[in-house]
C-alpha cells in the first residue's frame, strides 16, 4: 500500500505542473538570463529585467510562457550559470514582484549602438533603459 501511495505521489509531481516543477525550471531559466544580462548590476536592475520578461509573458503580443519568451530570436541572452542574487531576483519576479508598469516590455543596454526604439522611457536602471511598447 505504501508503494502504491508513493507511486501515485511521484506521478502527480511529474505530471501536474501546478505542483511547482515547471515554476522551478522557469525560475532557473530566468536566473540564468538575469546572470547573463545583468551580472554585476544591482538587485533592482535584475528585478527590472525579470519584470520585462514577465510583462511579455502577460502581453497578448508575445509568447505565453517564460521559455518561449526567452527563446525569441535576438531578445534575451541565456547562459548556463547563475548566482544567488540572480536566483533570488528571478524567484521574486516569478512569485509576482514587478518593478515596472505592465506595458514596459522593451529593454536596451545603454552602451548599445542601436538607437532607442519603442514607446516612452520608463526608467534607466544600471546600464539599461526600459521602455513601453
Amino acid at each position: 500500500m505504501k508503494r502504491m501511495l508513493c507511486a501515485v505521489l511521484l506521478v502527480g509531481l511529474l505530471v501536474l505542473p501546478g505542483l511547482g516543477l515547471m515554476e522551478g525550471d522557469d525560475t532557473i531559466r530566468l536566473a540564468k538570463t538575469l546572470y547573463t544580462l545583468g551580472r554585476g548590476e544591482s538587485y533592482e536592475t535584475l528585478l527590472d529585467l525579470g519584470t520585462v520578461v514577465m510583462n511579455r509573458v502577460d502581453s497578448p503580443w508575445y509568447p505565453d510562457t517564460v521559455l518561449d519568451v526567452l527563446r525569441q530570436p535576438h531578445q534575451f541572452a541565456c547562459g548556463t550559470l547563475y548566482d544567488e542574487t540572480c536566483y533570488l531576483a528571478a524567484r521574486a519576479v516569478m512569485m509576482g514582484r514587478r518593478t515596472l508598469p505592465p506595458d514596459a516590455v522593451i529593454y536596451r543596454a545603454l552602451d548599445a549602438s542601436a538607437p532607442a526604439e519603442g514607446g516612452d522611457l520608463v526608467r534607466v536602471s544600471g546600464n539599461y533603459e526600459f521602455r513601453t511598447a
